[in-house]
């Protein structure tokens, strides 16, 4: 996990992860209703709360979480509501 402390932008408004820019440190606030994925990006560690980094953008995206590099779909990165952090 990143040591640094973060905090939400002020003028943040939640977006899906696959919307979000590379680089950017990302605050997990939700996740859609899907069931099926839902459980399954939870135990991937895609949790509220949590904080995240798109570090690569494209079909598969890959980002930063829990000190490791996860790669997943666009369509499991549409089901991720994020807002983006200060640093």
């Amino acid at each position: 996990m990143n040591s640094a402390i973060h905090h939400p932008h002020p003028s943040a408004k939640p977006l899906s992860l696959a919307r979000a820019r590379c680089g950017q440190w990302l605050k997990i606030v939700g996740l859609t209703e899907n069931s099926s994925t839902t459980s399954r990006l939870r135990e991937l560690g895609f949790c509220e709360s949590a904080e995240v980094r798109k570090i690569s953008d494209g079909n598969a995206m890959i980002c930063y979480l829990l000190g490791t590099r996860i790669a997943i779909g666009r369509d499991l990165g549409s089901e991720i509501l994020v807002e983006p952090l200060l640093p």
